[in-house]
């Protein structure tokens, strides 16, 4: 089953349906235009954690977040497009899976952290 905001924005365009990185627990690289996905990379180029190739190996960017297991959602892609190639945490001694509570914890600290700056 697809994530939550995949859910809720649903496919408002034609072309290609999307494919959720998330319809197991841990992330997929077989995404596409995934909306948890999309809304981490625009965390992480809103608050200037991304290097942006097009010519090179990939852009990167990465996200803090807080909670049980906190860390970095370190990601990878191509272009701007819709897939998201790569995706872990990473964390001061450990590098290990991305798991969609990742994300979501990682979606609730960086809203928190937009409203406090507020």
């Amino acid at each position: 089953m697809p994530c939550k905001l995949c859910i809720e924005r649903g496919k408002p365009w034609k072309g290609d349906d999307p494919r959720c990185a998330f319809e197991k627990e841990t992330f997929s690289p077989d995404n596409w235009n995934c909306a948890t996905m999309n809304a981490l990379r625009s965390i992480a180029e809103r608050r200037g954690h991304t290097h942006r190739d097009d010519m090179g190996p990939c852009s990167i960017g990465f996200v803090p977040f807080e909670g049980a297991d906190a860390g970095y959602i370190v990601m990878s892609w191509y272009k701007n497009r819709g897939r998201t190639g790569n995706a872990i945490v990473m964390q001061d001694s450990e590098i290990r899976t991305f798991t969609y509570q990742d994300a979501r914890d990682a979606l609730a600290y960086n809203a928190l952290v937009t409203e406090e700056a507020r």
